[in-house]
C-alpha cells in the first residue's frame, strides 16, 4: 500500500511538472505569433520605402529639369537682348557710315550668335550626361532584391529543437530573429534615404555647373558684341544711337 501511495505521488509530480512546462511551450507559439506581424512590417517597409524613394527621385529629377529649362530660357533671353541692342545700333546708322563695313559687322553678329548656340548646346549636353550618370547610380541603388531581404524564415528556429523538451532554446532563437528583422529594417531605410539625399545634392552641383556654363557663354557673347560696337564707331565710321 505504501509503495502504491509513493508511486501515485511520483506520477502526480511528473504530471504537474509536465503541465508546468507546457506554458513555456505555448509561449513559443505566442512569440511566433508576435513575430509574424513584425516580419510583415519589414516587407511593407521595404516595398513602401523603395517605392517612395523612386517617387522622390523622379520628383527631384523633374524639378532639376524644370530649373535647367528655366535657366536656359533666361540665358537665351539675355543673349537675344544683346543681339537686339547691336542690331538696333546697326539699323540706326546714317549715310555717313560705311555700308559694306556695317554688313560685315552684321555677319559677325550673326556668326557670334551661332557660336553662342554651340556653347548653349555644350552646356546642355554636359549637364544631360551628368544627370544620366547620376540617375544610373541612384536607380542601381534602388534596384533592391527583396528576395534577399525577405530570405528570413520564421520557422527555421524549430530545426534541431523540441518545443516540448526545451522550448526556451526556441524562444531565444525567436528573440534573435526579432533583433535581426529590426536591424534590417532600420539599416535599409537609412541606406535608401542616404541614396536619395546624395542624388539630390549631386543634382544641385550639376545645376550650379550648368548655370556657370551659361553665364560664361553670355559673358563671351557680350565681349564680342562690345567689340562689334567699337568696330562700328571706330572703323565703320558709325555713331552710337541713343
Amino acid at each position: 500500500m505504501k509503495h502504491f501511495i509513493v508511486l501515485a505521488l511520483l506520477c502526480l509530480g511528473v504530471a504537474q511538472l509536465s503541465e508546468a512546462a507546457r506554458p513555456v511551450s505555448t509561449e513559443v507559439v505566442q512569440k511566433l505569433k508576435e513575430l509574424e506581424p513584425v516580419y510583415k512590417q519589414l516587407q511593407d517597409t521595404v516595398i513602401n520605402e523603395v517605392a517612395g524613394a523612386k517617387l522622390t527621385t523622379a520628383s527631384r529629377t523633374d524639378a532639376f529639369y524644370k530649373a535647367v529649362i528655366a535657366d536656359k530660357e533666361a540665358s537665351l533671353a539675355t543673349s537675344v537682348q544683346l543681339e537686339d541692342e547691336i542690331i538696333y545700333q546697326l539699323n540706326g546708322q546714317g549715310p555717313s557710315a560705311d555700308s559694306s563695313c556695317l554688313q560685315m559687322i552684321r555677319s559677325l553678329v550673326d556668326s557670334n550668335m551661332n557660336i553662342a548656340g554651340v556653347g548653349y548646346s555644350n552646356c546642355v549636353n554636359t549637364v544631360e550626361a551628368g544627370v544620366n550618370e547620376e540617375l544610373d547610380k541612384v536607380y542601381k541603388l534602388l534596384q533592391v532584391d527583396e528576395s534577399e531581404l525577405f530570405d528570413i524564415s520564421l520557422l527555421d528556429v524549430f530545426k534541431g529543437e523540441n518545443i516540448i523538451l526545451d522550448p526556451s532554446k526556441i524562444i531565444n532563437k525567436l528573440n534573435d530573429k526579432r533583433t535581426e528583422i529590426d536591424g534590417i529594417s532600420l539599416s535599409f531605410v537609412s541606406d535608401i534615404n542616404a541614396a536619395v539625399n546624395a542624388y539630390a545634392s549631386r543634382l544641385g552641383d550639376l545645376q550650379n555647373t550648368y548655370k556657370t556654363c551659361l553665364l560664361t557663354n553670355e559673358s563671351i557673347l557680350k565681349v564680342t558684341f562690345e567689340s562689334s560696337k567699337s568696330q562700328l564707331t571706330q572703323i565703320c565710321m558709325g555713331t552710337f544711337v541713343q
